[in-house]
């Protein structure tokens, strides 16, 4: 079965059925299917294992391309990872570093729309089970939204359009599928940064790496610090940490993303996915 996921390549119009599994049938389909099994068995869904919530909406989608018939002759991998000049023990410490500059840096432009009140009571819900919560964020998550976003549909729209255009409308569709506004912006550019990644690299594995490291800093940062609302930000961390020095380090974030965004675009091969087809 894993060998008709490399001979999978979605074009555009199959990606958007993909994002509809992911959202209608599996978000609102199947999210209601488990909500009334809850009601009927008299079981609060609030309370219900994260984990299980976060996976149930996902099968649908999973399902569908998992049962899709091969749409190539020639099988590109999800995984056949490229690293040109730096070594994955070089590398991945910095795609960690430059994920949390990045979030920093691209955060005054996420965060300023301001989330719900019902948005924060379900991420504090989830938070309150925090073993669950961390397989659920930091481990499933990762593994499961990049394999369909960057293993499944952006692979897919490199062969059918420009790396520029499959890079776009794999963050698009990762935005979209967080399924709430104030979520969107961040995901947006986190998924810009992990399908250049993907593009660059071929590598899934580096991918699911940097958005473990970006959901395992967020969940670290609410675990030591109870206290901090689901919607606080950098700043509110360094001013409960009695650190009154934002506007310093923000610079100083956006000067070491830079320099390590030009560092990786000069080691990394130019195009990984044109390097295994030539």
């Amino acid at each position: 079965m894993y060998r008709n996921i490399n001979f999978y390549l979605p074009g555009l119009k199959q990606c958007w059925v993909i994002v509809f599994y992911l959202l209608v049938v599996g978000g609102a389909g199947m999210g209601t299917l488990l909500s009334i099994a809850c009601t009927a068995m008299g079981y609060d869904m609030a309370a219900l294992n994260p984990l299980i919530s976060y996976i149930v909406p996902l099968l649908p989608a999973l399902v569908y391309i998992f049962t899709r018939k091969p749409s190539t002759a020639v099988p590109v991998k999800v995984q056949d990872a490229r690293y040109g000049r730096l070594s994955p023990l070089v590398l991945y410490p910095i795609l960690a570093i430059t994920m949390l500059a990045m979030g920093f840096v691209s955060e005054p432009l996420s965060s300023w729309l301001p989330m719900p009140d019902s948005i924060k009571q379900m991420f504090e819900k989830i938070l309150s089970n925090s073993g669950w919560a961390f397989a659920t964020t930091v481990v499933a998550a990762p593994v499961l939204e990049e394999f369909i976003l960057r293993g499944v549909i952006e692979r897919g729209l490199l062969r059918h359009t420009t790396p520029t255009k499959a890079i776009l409308w794999s963050s698009f569709f990762f935005a979209v599928i967080h399924m709430n506004p104030w979520q969107a912006i961040g995901a947006f550019i986190a998924g810009a940064f992990l399908g250049w990644i993907y593009w660059r690299t071929h590598s899934l594995i580096a991918c699911i790496f940097i958005h473990a490291i970006n959901n395992g800093t967020a969940y670290l940062i609410q675990i030591l610090n109870p206290e901090l609302p689901p919607d606080s930000t950098y700043k509110d961390l360094l001013d409960i940490l009695s650190l009154h020095i934002y506007p310093e380090v923000f610079v100083i974030f956006a000067i070491l993303l830079a320099a390590l965004l030009y560092f990786i675009d000069r080691n990394l091969p130019a195009d990984a996915f044109k390097e295994q087809t030539t």
